[in-house]
């Protein structure tokens, strides 16, 4: 597939939308402390909703499919769900002191499978300092960059704490529809 443009209107369109609203919804807050039990939390979550996606959900919990790869520097690299075999790739990533840069190649590198891309990066506690200044806009460059990821390259980038925030501060930042939009 490549980088092709995926047109933005359709069933596939429909269950990105779909998925969108669940994660800005989920509370990653209290589904786990490590990368594997928010993985399971939110792939359990997905697979109960199978019915509302005109899609199927693929997930590593459920051993009777398989997510695809994609074969780039000698290895093979798999999103941990996905919405049919090339359509969404989901990835989370539990963020606890590096991890933000790889995670954003780790969608450049879906991306040459799926349609759309959904990255959820998960701040640890421990990280919660990078969380805080997304809130204040301290982090303008990191913002601009994953909007134009979501805006040019369909993917979408979602930043949750894994932690109770302070009251005023949302609980996901997410870059999903295109500023103009």
């Amino acid at each position: 597939m490549g980088f092709q443009t995926s047109r933005r209107y359709g069933r596939y369109w429909d269950d990105a939308k779909k998925l969108d609203k669940l994660i800005n919804r989920y509370h990653f807050n209290t589904s786990g402390k490590d990368e594997k039990s928010f993985e399971n939390g939110f792939a359990s979550t997905l697979l109960n909703m199978q019915d509302q996606f005109n899609c199927k959900v693929i997930s590593q919990i459920d051993n009777a499919s398989t997510v695809k790869d994609v074969r780039c520097f000698g290895k093979k690299h798999r999103p941990d769900m996905a919405l049919d075999e090339n359509v969404v790739g989901i990835e989370l990533k539990y963020i606890r002191y590096a991890g933000l840069r790889d995670a954003i190649g780790q969608g450049y590198l879906y991306r040459l499978r799926y349609k759309f891309v959904f990255l959820v990066l998960i701040i640890s506690k421990d990280r919660s300092t990078i969380y805080e200044d997304i809130h204040a806009g301290k982090e303008k460059d990191l913002e601009d960059t994953l909007q134009h990821l979501a805006d040019t390259m369909n993917i979408f980038t979602y930043i949750v704490p894994a932690f109770s925030t302070k009251s005023g501060i949302r609980k996901c930042y997410g870059f999903f529809e295109p500023v103009n939009a």
